[in-house]
């Protein structure tokens, strides 16, 4: 399948919103309106991410007979990102600390680690050893719940099921403090709550040609789901005292399709080989970037407000992009970032 050259600049420019989230650029003592704005405004990120990796999937499905085998390849990919990433994250992996500490040490340190992960499974097969790793298992369960369903021709009963878990998760996370809402121990970022109705949405509007008028759709798109996102979390804050940073809200759907369809259009002013290159390396980014977000948070938090708010992102994204172009070289470490 042919690459569209704006679809990859678009997974740079989400990847560029995942580290902006995780770095938190312009948070004071207290979440302060900018910070608050940024955050919202690159949540479509992950969702886009689920989005036309249902796309994709679906392209891939509907061309060919074997639907099952094309879900496995597909599954083989991420799971080997996933355990590769699992395992790296078990690792102490701080250098200022590591520089302090022996061998021993060390080593109790992993010790210590493994040992949560066996108290605690669900860590394992919900989010994984790290917190960003949630997308991947999240990715997965969409796949698996979506292969099931379409092979045995129940895609109104996987719509439904989507929407349906999307609800729930909702009304369990950001909505649990409200009268309506669920409280339950469990954090329904993690598992499939969320990413099967984008990943769902992804493959429905893979049976659709694109064209540039998705630019002008999926942009609109967009701009409601944002103004629905800042929204919603207002009233929850203003009302029910929740705070205004929320993964996923209502609009935070339409944020993540309207970004999906506007990068689909193919529009030339998103055609730029340098971005399109770099977004071709966003899943091992992905995974990586979170070393560079630890190492260097210590230093952001005791430098001045330039390199805190602008500085720490761009250092963050510049190493993860570096190192995984230096993986992608290597016959065997290229399937750990591709």
């Amino acid at each position: 399948m042919d690459r569209i050259e704006s679809v990859d600049v678009f997974r740079f420019v989400a990847i560029a919103a995942v580290v902006v989230i995780h770095t938190e650029p312009f948070k004071q003592q207290n979440a302060d309106d900018l910070y608050v704005f940024i955050n919202a405004l690159a949540r479509f990120a992950v969702p886009f991410f689920f989005v036309i990796s249902g796309y994709f999937w679906g392209v891939k499905i509907r061309n060919s007979d074997s639907p099952v085998s094309i879900s496995f390849d597909m599954a083989k990919k991420i799971s080997i990102i996933l355990v590769a990433w699992s395992a790296f994250y078990l690792l102490p992996d701080k250098i200022d600390h590591i520089l302090h500490v022996t061998w021993v040490e060390y080593l109790q340190e992993i010790y210590q680690r493994l040992r949560i992960i066996i108290h605690h499974p669900k860590t394992v097969y919900m989010r994984g050893t790290k917190v960003h790793l949630w997308f991947l298992i999240a990715l997965l369960y969409s796949l698996g719940i979506s292969t099931i369903l379409i092979r045995n021709k129940h895609v109104k009963t996987l719509i439904a099921l989507s929407i349906a878990l999307y609800v729930f998760g909702l009304l369990a996370k950001a909505y649990s403090f409200t009268p309506f809402g669920i409280n339950i121990d469990f954090n329904t970022r993690n598992g499939p709550f969320f990413g099967t109705l984008f990943f769902v949405s992804g493959y429905l509007l893979s049976g659709r040609k694109p064209n540039q008028g998705w630019f002008a759709m999926g942009g609109m798109l967009f701009v409601a789901g944002t103004v629905m996102h800042l929204t919603e979390i207002y009233i929850l804050w203003k009302w029910y005292g929740v705070t205004p940073i929320q993964d996923y809200v209502v609009g935070t759907y339409l944020m993540g399709v309207g970004t999906a369809m506007a990068a689909l259009s193919n529009v030339n002013i998103f055609k730029n080989r340098i971005l399109s290159k770099i977004g071709q390396l966003t899943l091992g980014i992905y995974a990586i970037h979170y070393l560079f977000v630890d190492n260097f948070s210590s230093v952001a938090q005791s430098s001045g407000l330039l390199f805190r708010n602008l500085g720490y992102p761009v250092l963050v994204l510049l190493c993860s992009m570096v190192i995984v172009y230096i993986l992608s070289m290597g016959k065997i470490t290229r399937r750990f970032v591709l």
